[in-house]
């Protein structure tokens, strides 16, 4: 069953396949429908300009749903320590918000929590007074000076949200009275105060107040801080993101990178692991579409790029011009490069990178020799957010003026007299080089300086405008994830193919000997990490002959490797006795626990699995249920990436899948309590 707030976000309208809406689509971290071309893959990027250069990908680049437009601006949500296991501490920073002294306030924001225990979601300990809102296994809010003797505070014992779902929760003081309200519920407990109460400035954490931190686990979205009491009796949570109005005094953690949507502008500073993600509270009412949302090109290794024959096109000489893109992550360890065609001893050639201090580094040469450098000042780049980064040159005669624009806002200018730039034809153009993150809508314009003051950042993916040499929208990706959170990465043969598909107009082909796919790391990926949540992991697969071959295991999904007890769960068909469905977990990374379903697999024929933890774990097979696991239990969480097809065991895939998946899904929820009909159309990937 959903919470009240969810079943809030319920619509009408058809969804994918001819089906009704999926009204739990905001606590889906994952669905493919595979729906690509006959032997479609992820790695055949396509140049959208009219020079139409041909483009490879080196190493494992691969491209999907994942890029700036996943969602649309107010629909995204920021990720706090959501992976414990890398000793996370992410919070924000936002100065001087949520400052309203004795006056009536709103602070909100929808949460998602993880770990929920006492955790605070906001807080304030700036200047002379505090203001700490603490929601948890707590729910309490204290305020007042820096004078324990001058602070009161007031707990909402009856306001316990359920942790891994998405709650709204707002804290308002109207004409002196404070209340709290969950889901739009208030608690009994309210408090008469008009005590001052200070700025708010800290979101997830309690750095600032108490010696521990104090951080919040989970997700967080649409923050929004009100100089007015925004409600004064129980309400419906809005569906729809908030929008800044008069009274809006901060308005965050709802778009893909890190502003204040308020009319105040305010600096909104990330702090260790928090980062954007698309996972979030609303509904879409929108199938992804990459011709509106977009794409993206993941690069994860030092071996992963793209390259373009080396062309004059690629060699400005004397023009103006225009380089452009979006990026999300970045430098982890030393300077990496976004884009290169220059090499020691030649004329012409650019490149750009990024360092571990968030500085840009443009560089050219030209005809006096060596290189000319634009620099932005530290922390002009944030790797934890989609940034829209242009650098623009203008050239009048033999002078020519450099500007990089980050976020519409120019960050660096030089001019430099006496300079021409000469042709080089000599390197190959190289795209994310050493790169380790996401890349999409890289456009080259010759001849034109798109811009010439600050800008508001392109809101759709970016088309050919004259004199565009290249142009890599990054959305020809044909294994995709619907929910626009993750990457798929292809590998050995993987591919789409129209042989056999259960739904739509094609599936996932592993051959069984080295093909798999796995999630690109994004921060969504750690939502793969279950804990002791409820979730559903659920599909269909049609395994082929392979029973006497191979493996005697073979993996459908699996977060697994035996290197260092890094273990997670697999799911997987054993030939042991038969061919049967297994399921192993591990709670602690050292004892192994195997559970077998009595009933018998047979060869190229289509099956609907829905793994269902609601405490226990059931495993339902074409809707009919059996219990594999009869207590409540905890997986580990781990780094390794999710494998579809595959288990990675000492640091290699292993226990090849051979056969047909279709559908697969994930939802933060258990969707089935009961034996049900299996699915007779596709899954909806929209949910209003």
């Amino acid at each position: 069953m959903a919470n009240s707030f969810d079943k809030t976000l319920m619509g009408a309208a058809a969804a994918a396949g001819g089906g009704p809406p999926d009204d739990q689509f905001n606590l889906v971290s994952f669905l493919s429908h595979f729906d690509g071309s006959n032997d479609g893959v992820n790695n055949v990027f396509d140049d959208g300009s009219y020079s139409n250069h041909t483009i490879t990908a080196n190493g494992n680049v691969t491209q999907g749903s994942f890029g700036p437009f996943a969602r649309p601006d107010g629909e995204w949500a920021v990720s706090l320590n959501t992976n414990t296991i890398l000793g996370e501490t992410g919070y924000l920073r936002a100065p001087s918000s949520g400052d309203f002294g004795t006056g009536d306030f709103t602070y909100e924001a929808w949460i998602y929590m993880i770990a929920g225990g006492g955790n605070p979601v906001l807080l304030a300990n700036s200047g002379g007074a505090v203001a700490v809102f603490r929601f948890g296994n707590t729910t309490s809010y204290l305020f007042g000076n820096n004078d324990t003797s001058g602070q009161t505070s007031v707990s909402f014992g009856d306001l316990s949200a359920a942790t891994f779902q998405w709650n709204h929760i707002a804290l308002v003081r109207s004409s002196g009275v404070i209340k709290c309200y969950l889901n739009g519920t208030a608690s009994s407990t309210t408090l008469s105060s008009s005590q001052t109460t200070g700025a708010a400035e800290y979101i997830g954490t309690a750095r600032n107040y108490t010696s521990g931190s104090r951080l919040f686990d989970g997700y967080i979205s649409n923050v929004r801080f009100s100089d007015v009491a925004r409600y004064t009796s129980n309400f419906t949570p809005s569906t729809a993101p908030f929008v800044s109005d008069s009274n809006t005094d901060l308005l965050t953690c709802q778009s893909n990178r890190f502003v204040d949507n308020s009319s105040n502008g305010r600096t909104v500073t990330p702090y260790g692991s928090a980062g954007v993600t698309a996972f979030s509270p609303f509904l879409t009412s929108s199938v992804y579409d990459p011709a509106v949302n977009g794409g993206s090109a993941h690069l994860s290794a030092t071996t992963d790029y793209l390259s373009a024959a080396n062309s004059s096109e690629f060699f400005m000489e004397n023009d103006a011009y225009t380089i452009e893109f979006w990026t999300f992550g970045g430098p982890a360890n030393g300077s990496q490069y976004i884009f290169d065609n220059y090499k020691t001893g030649l004329t012409g050639g650019m490149t750009m990178y990024l360092t571990t201090a968030g500085k840009i580094h443009f560089r050219f040469s030209g005809n006096t020799g060596g290189y000319k450098d634009t620099v932005t000042s530290n922390g002009a780049f944030i790797i934890s957010q989609w940034s829209h980064i242009a650098v623009v040159r203008t050239y009048v005669s033999s002078n020519t003026t450099v500007v990089i624009y980050v976020n519409g806002v120019a960050k660096a200018t030089e001019t430099f007299n006496g300079i021409t730039a000469q042709s080089n034809t000599s390197e190959a153009l190289t795209i994310g080089d050493a790169y380790q993150g996401y890349i999409c809508d890289f456009r080259m314009v010759k001849g034109t300086a798109v811009y010439t003051g600050n800008f508001t950042p392109p809101t759709a993916p970016l088309t050919a405008v004259t004199n565009t040499k290249l142009l890599l929208n990054m959305k020809n990706g044909q294994a995709i994830d619907s929910a626009a959170q993750n990457n798929l990465t292809l590998y050995g043969t993987a591919k789409t193919s129209t042989a056999q598909k259960k739904f739509g107009t094609a599936s996932l082909l592993l051959d069984g000997n080295s093909d798999y796919v796995s999630f690109a790391d994004t921060d969504a990926k750690s939502m793969f990490n279950f804990g002791a949540s409820k979730w559903t992991i659920e599909g269909w697969f049609y395994q082929e002959n392979n029973a006497s071959s191979g493996s005697s295991s073979h993996s459908i999904i699996s977060r697994w490797d035996n290197q260092n007890n890094d273990k997670g769960f697999i799911f997987r068909i054993t030939n042991s006795s038969g061919q049967k469905l297994q399921w192993y977990h591990t709670t602690d990374g050292s004892t192994n626990r195997v559970h077998t379903d009595s009933r018998t697999i047979s060869n190229n024929t289509w099956y609907h699995f829905a793994l269902v933890k609601n405490d226990n774990l059931t495993l339902y097979l074409n809707g009919t249920g059996a219990v594999l696991n009869s207590s409540a239990f905890t997986i580990k969480s781990t780094t390794i990436p999710t494998l579809i097809g595959s288990v990675h065991e000492s640091g290699s895939p292993s226990q090849y899948f051979n056969g047909y998946i279709d559908d697969l899904r994930v939802s933060h929820m258990a969707r089935y309590t009961s034996d049900f009909t299996a699915p007779t159309k596709a899954f909806a990937d929209k949910g209003q």
